[in-house]
Protein backbone atom coordinates (compact mmCIF):
# COMPACT_ATOMS: atom_id res chain seq x y z
CA UNK A 1 0.00 0.00 0.00
CA UNK A 2 1.65 3.26 -0.87
CA UNK A 3 0.70 6.80 1.12
CA UNK A 4 1.69 10.43 0.52
CA UNK A 5 2.74 12.10 3.30
CA UNK A 6 1.25 15.73 3.19
CA UNK A 7 3.63 17.47 5.88
CA UNK A 8 1.39 21.15 6.31
CA UNK A 9 3.98 22.32 8.90
CA UNK A 10 6.87 22.07 6.87
CA UNK A 11 5.60 22.20 3.29
CA UNK A 12 6.99 18.63 2.05
CA UNK A 13 5.38 15.62 0.67
CA UNK A 14 7.04 11.66 1.22
CA UNK A 15 5.70 8.46 -0.06
CA UNK A 16 5.42 5.52 1.44
CA UNK A 17 4.91 2.11 0.89
CA UNK A 18 3.51 0.31 3.85
CA UNK A 19 1.63 -3.12 4.70
CA UNK A 20 -2.19 -2.58 4.84
CA UNK A 21 -2.09 -4.40 8.60
CA UNK A 22 0.59 -1.75 9.62
CA UNK A 23 -1.23 -0.47 13.17
CA UNK A 24 -1.60 2.75 13.40
CA UNK A 25 1.10 3.60 16.12
CA UNK A 26 3.24 1.71 13.80
CA UNK A 27 2.52 4.39 10.91
CA UNK A 28 3.25 6.95 13.94
CA UNK A 29 6.31 5.63 14.76
CA UNK A 30 7.77 5.47 11.04
CA UNK A 31 6.54 9.34 10.95
CA UNK A 32 8.61 10.11 14.03
CA UNK A 33 11.89 9.15 12.48
CA UNK A 34 11.46 10.25 8.55
CA UNK A 35 9.08 13.28 8.99
CA UNK A 36 9.80 14.53 12.95
CA UNK A 37 6.38 14.19 13.75
CA UNK A 38 5.55 14.73 17.61
CA UNK A 39 2.20 13.88 18.85
CA UNK A 40 2.76 16.34 21.80
CA UNK A 41 2.35 19.20 18.41
CA UNK A 42 1.30 17.62 15.39
CA UNK A 43 -1.72 15.55 14.55
CA UNK A 44 -2.65 12.86 11.98
CA UNK A 45 -5.51 14.01 9.51
CA UNK A 46 -7.30 11.55 7.05
CA UNK A 47 -10.58 11.84 4.86
CA UNK A 48 -11.65 15.05 7.19
CA UNK A 49 -10.83 13.81 10.87
CA UNK A 50 -7.82 13.36 13.07
CA UNK A 51 -6.31 9.92 14.02
CA UNK A 52 -5.57 8.13 16.91
CA UNK A 53 -1.31 8.19 16.96
CA UNK A 54 -1.22 5.57 19.49
CA UNK A 55 -4.34 3.48 18.12
CA UNK A 56 -3.94 0.12 17.09
CA UNK A 57 -6.47 -0.64 14.31
CA UNK A 58 -4.34 -1.02 11.32
CA UNK A 59 -4.60 0.82 8.14
CA UNK A 60 -7.28 -1.24 6.70
CA UNK A 61 -9.69 -1.52 9.80
CA UNK A 62 -9.22 2.83 9.40
CA UNK A 63 -10.27 3.13 5.89
CA UNK A 64 -6.82 3.03 4.23
CA UNK A 65 -6.66 2.03 0.58
CA UNK A 66 -3.71 2.29 -2.49
CA UNK A 67 -2.40 5.80 -3.09
CA UNK A 68 -4.35 7.72 0.05
CA UNK A 69 -3.18 10.66 1.68
CA UNK A 70 -2.54 11.64 5.05
CA UNK A 71 -1.84 15.05 6.61
CA UNK A 72 0.38 16.51 9.31
CA UNK A 73 -0.66 19.82 10.95
CA UNK A 74 -0.06 21.50 13.69
CA UNK A 75 -2.25 20.71 17.03
CA UNK A 76 -5.17 23.69 16.84
CA UNK A 77 -5.48 25.73 19.58
CA UNK A 78 -8.92 25.95 21.76
CA UNK A 79 -11.21 27.62 19.06
CA UNK A 80 -14.15 27.88 21.54
CA UNK A 81 -11.22 30.47 23.56
CA UNK A 82 -10.34 31.99 20.26
CA UNK A 83 -8.72 35.07 19.51
CA UNK A 84 -10.95 36.65 22.06
CA UNK A 85 -8.86 35.04 25.21
CA UNK A 86 -5.45 34.77 23.60
CA UNK A 87 -3.02 36.87 25.91
CA UNK A 88 -5.74 37.44 28.44
CA UNK A 89 -7.44 40.53 29.52
CA UNK A 90 -4.60 42.96 28.22
CA UNK A 91 -4.86 41.62 24.72
CA UNK A 92 -8.23 41.87 24.54
CA UNK A 93 -8.13 45.48 25.37
CA UNK A 94 -5.51 45.96 22.74
CA UNK A 95 -7.70 44.24 19.62
CA UNK A 96 -10.96 46.52 21.13
CA UNK A 97 -8.54 49.76 21.12
CA UNK A 98 -6.44 49.50 18.39
CA UNK A 99 -10.34 48.99 16.08
CA UNK A 100 -11.54 51.90 18.11
CA UNK A 101 -8.19 53.95 16.35
CA UNK A 102 -9.14 52.77 13.01
CA UNK A 103 -12.78 54.12 12.79
CA UNK A 104 -11.83 56.70 15.14
CA UNK A 105 -9.51 57.95 12.05
CA UNK A 106 -11.54 56.45 9.12
CA UNK A 107 -14.10 59.21 8.36
CA UNK A 108 -15.70 55.85 6.07
CA UNK A 109 -15.86 53.34 8.42
CA UNK A 110 -16.70 55.86 11.15
CA UNK A 111 -20.28 56.73 9.15
CA UNK A 112 -20.59 53.76 8.69
CA UNK A 113 -21.17 52.82 12.23
CA UNK A 114 -23.02 55.57 12.64
CA UNK A 115 -25.36 54.60 10.44
CA UNK A 116 -25.31 50.90 12.18
CA UNK A 117 -24.94 51.30 15.84
CA UNK A 118 -25.22 55.39 16.50
CA UNK A 119 -24.69 54.34 20.06
CA UNK A 120 -21.14 53.04 19.65
CA UNK A 121 -20.32 56.34 17.25
CA UNK A 122 -21.03 58.59 19.90
CA UNK A 123 -18.08 56.88 22.26
CA UNK A 124 -15.80 55.87 19.52
CA UNK A 125 -13.74 59.28 21.09
CA UNK A 126 -13.91 57.80 24.67
CA UNK A 127 -11.65 54.34 25.11
CA UNK A 128 -12.85 53.88 28.49
CA UNK A 129 -16.30 53.71 27.54
CA UNK A 130 -15.62 52.52 23.97
CA UNK A 131 -13.58 49.69 25.68
CA UNK A 132 -16.81 48.71 28.44
CA UNK A 133 -19.78 48.65 26.50
CA UNK A 134 -18.81 48.25 22.30
CA UNK A 135 -15.79 45.84 23.93
CA UNK A 136 -17.71 42.45 24.17
CA UNK A 137 -19.45 42.87 20.56
CA UNK A 138 -16.60 43.22 18.80
CA UNK A 139 -14.57 40.13 21.15
CA UNK A 140 -17.44 38.13 19.80
CA UNK A 141 -17.40 39.08 16.57
CA UNK A 142 -13.67 38.27 16.15
CA UNK A 143 -14.35 35.03 17.73
CA UNK A 144 -17.32 34.00 15.75
CA UNK A 145 -15.39 32.82 12.73
CA UNK A 146 -13.91 30.39 15.03
CA UNK A 147 -16.40 29.03 16.13
CA UNK A 148 -18.96 29.51 13.51
CA UNK A 149 -16.91 26.44 11.58
CA UNK A 150 -15.42 23.77 13.25
CA UNK A 151 -12.25 23.45 10.63
CA UNK A 152 -8.61 24.47 11.31
CA UNK A 153 -9.08 27.75 8.65
CA UNK A 154 -12.54 28.74 10.78
CA UNK A 155 -13.98 29.05 6.51
CA UNK A 156 -17.07 27.59 5.35
CA UNK A 157 -17.35 23.22 6.24
CA UNK A 158 -17.83 23.18 2.34
CA UNK A 159 -15.46 24.74 1.14
CA UNK A 160 -13.14 23.13 3.53
CA UNK A 161 -14.20 19.60 2.48
CA UNK A 162 -13.68 20.59 -1.38
CA UNK A 163 -10.24 21.51 -0.47
CA UNK A 164 -9.32 18.55 1.19
CA UNK A 165 -10.76 15.92 -1.48
CA UNK A 166 -8.14 17.06 -4.14
CA UNK A 167 -5.28 19.55 -2.20
CA UNK A 168 -2.50 18.80 -4.70
CA UNK A 169 -4.80 20.59 -7.47
CA UNK A 170 -3.38 23.60 -8.30
CA UNK A 171 -5.96 26.28 -7.41
CA UNK A 172 -6.62 24.21 -4.23
CA UNK A 173 -3.25 24.77 -3.35
CA UNK A 174 -2.93 28.10 -4.23
CA UNK A 175 -6.14 28.64 -1.71
CA UNK A 176 -4.72 26.38 0.97
CA UNK A 177 -1.32 28.09 0.89
CA UNK A 178 -3.10 31.26 1.10
CA UNK A 179 -5.19 29.95 4.38
CA UNK A 180 -1.57 29.04 6.12
CA UNK A 181 -0.33 32.07 5.14
CA UNK A 182 -3.22 34.36 7.21
CA UNK A 183 -3.09 32.08 9.92
CA UNK A 184 0.90 32.62 10.16
CA UNK A 185 -0.08 36.25 9.96
CA UNK A 186 -3.30 36.23 12.76
CA UNK A 187 -0.36 34.53 15.29
CA UNK A 188 2.19 37.01 14.43
CA UNK A 189 -0.60 39.93 15.35
CA UNK A 190 -1.41 38.00 18.40
CA UNK A 191 1.87 37.41 19.62
CA UNK A 192 2.36 41.45 18.74
CA UNK A 193 -0.61 42.44 20.42
CA UNK A 194 0.71 40.07 23.68
CA UNK A 195 4.34 40.89 23.98
CA UNK A 196 4.30 44.05 21.97
CA UNK A 197 1.55 46.07 22.10
CA UNK A 198 3.07 48.98 22.04
CA UNK A 199 3.55 48.90 18.35
CA UNK A 200 -0.08 49.21 18.30
CA UNK A 201 -0.26 52.88 19.57
CA UNK A 202 0.78 55.89 17.52
CA UNK A 203 4.22 57.40 17.85
CA UNK A 204 4.40 60.97 18.34
CA UNK A 205 6.27 63.28 16.67
CA UNK A 206 9.48 64.34 17.76
CA UNK A 207 9.66 68.56 18.90
CA UNK A 208 12.26 70.64 20.58
CA UNK A 209 12.11 74.03 22.57
CA UNK A 210 13.97 77.04 20.66
CA UNK A 211 13.66 80.61 20.50
CA UNK A 212 14.06 83.16 17.16
CA UNK A 213 14.03 86.61 18.14
CA UNK A 214 13.61 86.01 21.57
CA UNK A 215 10.12 84.58 20.92
CA UNK A 216 9.78 80.97 22.27
CA UNK A 217 8.81 77.99 19.50
CA UNK A 218 8.25 74.48 19.43
CA UNK A 219 10.12 73.02 16.28
CA UNK A 220 9.01 69.94 14.24
CA UNK A 221 12.45 67.82 14.14
CA UNK A 222 12.30 66.12 10.79
CA UNK A 223 15.23 64.26 8.99
CA UNK A 224 13.11 63.55 6.08
CA UNK A 225 12.30 67.04 5.34
CA UNK A 226 14.87 68.30 2.97
CA UNK A 227 14.67 71.76 4.05
CA UNK A 228 14.01 74.13 7.30
CA UNK A 229 10.29 75.99 6.94
CA UNK A 230 9.07 78.53 9.05
CA UNK A 231 5.34 79.69 8.72
CA UNK A 232 4.22 82.95 7.24
CA UNK A 233 2.58 83.57 10.80
CA UNK A 234 5.70 83.11 12.96
CA UNK A 235 7.98 85.01 9.90
CA UNK A 236 5.46 87.42 11.22
CA UNK A 237 6.08 87.70 15.06
CA UNK A 238 9.60 87.20 14.70
CA UNK A 239 10.73 89.81 12.69
CA UNK A 240 11.83 88.33 10.02
CA UNK A 241 9.07 88.48 7.54
CA UNK A 242 10.67 92.09 6.03
CA UNK A 243 13.98 89.59 5.39
CA UNK A 244 12.22 87.36 2.90
CA UNK A 245 14.10 87.04 -0.08
CA UNK A 246 11.55 86.70 -2.63
CA UNK A 247 13.60 86.27 -5.99
CA UNK A 248 13.55 82.52 -4.28
CA UNK A 249 9.94 81.89 -4.85
CA UNK A 250 8.20 78.90 -5.98
CA UNK A 251 5.66 75.67 -5.88
CA UNK A 252 6.67 72.70 -3.38
CA UNK A 253 4.37 69.87 -5.04
CA UNK A 254 2.82 67.52 -2.03
CA UNK A 255 -0.47 66.83 -2.28
CA UNK A 256 -1.82 69.76 -4.05
CA UNK A 257 0.38 72.44 -4.12
CA UNK A 258 1.96 75.31 -1.99
CA UNK A 259 3.78 78.75 -2.45
CA UNK A 260 6.95 79.16 -1.45
CA UNK A 261 6.74 82.32 -0.63
CA UNK A 262 10.76 82.83 -0.27
CA UNK A 263 13.83 82.48 1.20
CA UNK A 264 15.15 84.10 4.80
CA UNK A 265 19.18 83.75 4.32
CA UNK A 266 20.23 83.56 7.66
CA UNK A 267 18.73 84.08 11.37
CA UNK A 268 20.33 84.04 14.51
CA UNK A 269 18.56 80.87 16.50
CA UNK A 270 18.84 79.98 20.50
CA UNK A 271 19.24 76.14 21.54
CA UNK A 272 19.66 75.96 25.30
CA UNK A 273 22.70 78.39 25.14
CA UNK A 274 24.26 77.84 21.82
CA UNK A 275 23.14 80.40 19.31
CA UNK A 276 23.40 78.77 15.91
CA UNK A 277 22.60 80.82 12.05
CA UNK A 278 19.94 79.00 10.64
CA UNK A 279 18.19 79.66 6.69
CA UNK A 280 14.22 79.28 6.33
CA UNK A 281 12.53 78.11 3.09
CA UNK A 282 9.07 80.59 3.92
CA UNK A 283 5.41 78.45 3.31
CA UNK A 284 2.17 79.66 4.10
CA UNK A 285 1.94 76.35 6.32
CA UNK A 286 0.28 75.14 10.18
CA UNK A 287 3.51 73.92 11.46
CA UNK A 288 5.36 77.56 12.87
CA UNK A 289 8.66 75.10 12.44
CA UNK A 290 10.37 72.33 10.92
CA UNK A 291 13.85 71.69 11.41
CA UNK A 292 15.04 70.00 8.42
CA UNK A 293 17.61 67.84 7.06
CA UNK A 294 19.59 70.89 6.22
CA UNK A 295 20.28 72.45 9.14
CA UNK A 296 20.68 69.22 10.71
CA UNK A 297 23.47 67.96 8.67
CA UNK A 298 25.13 71.39 8.09
CA UNK A 299 25.29 71.37 12.49
CA UNK A 300 26.29 67.86 12.50
CA UNK A 301 22.88 67.03 14.47
CA UNK A 302 22.39 63.33 16.29
CA UNK A 303 18.95 62.24 17.24
CA UNK A 304 19.33 60.63 20.04
CA UNK A 305 16.31 58.39 20.86
CA UNK A 306 18.01 56.10 23.55
CA UNK A 307 18.31 59.28 25.73
CA UNK A 308 15.64 61.37 23.93
CA UNK A 309 17.67 63.98 23.12
CA UNK A 310 18.80 66.06 20.00
CA UNK A 311 22.64 66.99 19.89
CA UNK A 312 23.19 69.59 17.82
CA UNK A 313 26.03 72.25 17.67
CA UNK A 314 28.18 70.78 20.18
CA UNK A 315 24.62 71.19 22.78
CA UNK A 316 21.69 68.88 23.49
CA UNK A 317 18.09 70.12 24.53
CA UNK A 318 15.74 67.14 25.45
CA UNK A 319 12.58 66.48 23.46
CA UNK A 320 9.26 67.51 24.33
CA UNK A 321 6.94 65.08 26.09
CA UNK A 322 3.38 64.16 25.12
CA UNK A 323 2.25 66.73 27.64
CA UNK A 324 4.02 69.68 26.35
CA UNK A 325 2.64 69.91 23.01
CA UNK A 326 -0.36 71.11 21.98
CA UNK A 327 -3.34 68.13 21.63
CA UNK A 328 -3.27 69.30 17.25
CA UNK A 329 0.08 69.37 16.86
CA UNK A 330 0.93 65.81 15.38
CA UNK A 331 -2.30 66.32 13.10
CA UNK A 332 -0.83 69.94 12.12
CA UNK A 333 2.37 68.21 10.96
CA UNK A 334 0.46 65.10 9.57
CA UNK A 335 -1.68 67.82 7.04
CA UNK A 336 2.11 69.91 6.69
CA UNK A 337 4.57 67.40 6.40
CA UNK A 338 4.05 65.81 2.37
CA UNK A 339 4.58 69.65 1.60
CA UNK A 340 8.04 70.13 3.79
CA UNK A 341 9.14 66.64 2.62
CA UNK A 342 9.32 67.51 -1.23
CA UNK A 343 9.93 71.16 -1.45
CA UNK A 344 11.45 71.17 -5.06
CA UNK A 345 14.53 72.74 -6.07
CA UNK A 346 14.50 76.60 -5.58
CA UNK A 347 14.95 78.55 -8.48
CA UNK A 348 18.12 80.45 -8.94
CA UNK A 349 17.48 84.40 -8.36
CA UNK A 350 17.93 85.60 -12.07
CA UNK A 351 15.61 82.63 -13.19
CA UNK A 352 12.74 83.34 -10.52
CA UNK A 353 12.65 86.83 -11.82
CA UNK A 354 11.46 85.72 -15.36
CA UNK A 355 9.32 82.68 -14.62
CA UNK A 356 7.89 80.35 -11.65
CA UNK A 357 9.06 76.76 -10.63
CA UNK A 358 8.14 74.35 -13.68
CA UNK A 359 5.15 71.63 -11.65
CA UNK A 360 6.08 68.66 -11.37
CA UNK A 361 3.43 65.64 -10.75
CA UNK A 362 4.42 62.74 -9.07
CA UNK A 363 2.83 59.07 -10.15
CA UNK A 364 2.37 56.64 -8.21
CA UNK A 365 1.78 52.19 -9.05
CA UNK A 366 -1.87 52.22 -9.52
CA UNK A 367 -1.91 48.82 -8.00
CA UNK A 368 0.12 50.46 -4.85
CA UNK A 369 -2.91 53.24 -4.63
CA UNK A 370 -5.63 51.02 -5.44
CA UNK A 371 -4.22 48.25 -2.63
CA UNK A 372 -4.29 51.00 -0.25
CA UNK A 373 -8.00 51.99 -0.71
CA UNK A 374 -8.84 48.88 -0.69
CA UNK A 375 -8.46 49.01 3.13
CA UNK A 376 -10.81 51.81 3.51
CA UNK A 377 -9.17 55.17 2.84
CA UNK A 378 -9.98 57.69 0.39
CA UNK A 379 -7.79 58.05 -3.19
CA UNK A 380 -6.48 61.61 -1.35
CA UNK A 381 -6.00 60.28 1.91
CA UNK A 382 -4.07 57.41 0.20
CA UNK A 383 -2.18 59.51 -2.16
CA UNK A 384 -1.14 62.05 1.34
CA UNK A 385 0.33 58.94 2.55
CA UNK A 386 2.05 57.67 -0.19
CA UNK A 387 3.64 60.86 -0.38
CA UNK A 388 4.98 61.11 3.21
CA UNK A 389 5.90 57.56 2.59
CA UNK A 390 8.41 58.47 -0.62
CA UNK A 391 6.30 56.11 -2.47
CA UNK A 392 6.76 52.83 0.19
CA UNK A 393 3.47 51.20 0.28
CA UNK A 394 3.85 49.38 3.22
CA UNK A 395 5.17 52.55 4.99
CA UNK A 396 2.53 54.28 3.91
CA UNK A 397 0.11 51.38 5.19
CA UNK A 398 1.13 52.01 9.04
CA UNK A 399 0.64 56.16 8.37
CA UNK A 400 -2.82 55.39 7.80
CA UNK A 401 -3.42 53.39 10.77
CA UNK A 402 -2.21 55.67 13.13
Amino acid sequence: MRLTINNEVTDDFLTLDVSADMELKDLTALLQLDCGFNSGLHELWFANRALDPLGSDTLQQTGFVDDEMVAIRTKKRDTASGVATAGGTATQDALVEQFRQQVAQNPAVRAQLAQSNPEFATIVNDPVAFRERAGPYILQGLNSQATQFGNEFGIPQHEYDRLMRNPSDPANRQRLDELKSQQVIDEQMRNALEFTPEMFTPVHMLYINLEINGTPVKAFVDSGAQTTIISTKLAHKTGLFKLIDKRFQGEAHGVGVQKILGKIHVAQVKIETQYIPCSFTVLDTHVDMLLGLDMLKRHQSCIDLQNDVLKIAGVETKFLSEAELPKDFDAKVLGATATGQTIKKEQAPAVAARNEQTPVVVQYPASAVRQLMDLGFSRTEVLKALQQANGNPDVAAALLFQ
